[in-house]
């Protein structure tokens, strides 16, 4: 009989500990599919000459490449600016 591969899904940062777990779970057998969150400051950002979440952003696509892991990028700008940012500023406004 063939073992079934366990399944995994993965949020990568483009920062070396999820890189690193990455290749660990790899290692094991593991079916992965990664997943890069984008987050609502990144467009906010996007005025300036370099733009830093696009380092990460093609780190992960490195890293998943040279192992062969698809990666899909989620959107959470807007759920990140709603839930994060303002609660923050609201609580810092106290």
């Amino acid at each position: 009989t063939t073992k079934k591969q366990p399944t995994v899904a993965m949020l990568l940062s483009g920062g070396v500990d999820s890189s690193v777990a990455l290749n660990i779970l790899h290692r094991q057998n593991y079916n992965i599919t990664a997943f890069y969150l984008k987050i609502w400051l990144e467009d906010e950002l996007s005025h300036l000459s370099e733009c830093p979440w696009e380092d990460d952003y093609n780190t992960c696509l490195d890293v998943c490449h040279q192992i062969n892991v698809p990666l899909e990028t989620i959107s959470l700008q807007e759920q990140y600016k709603e839930r994060v940012i303002s609660y923050t500023i609201r609580e810092a406004e106290r």
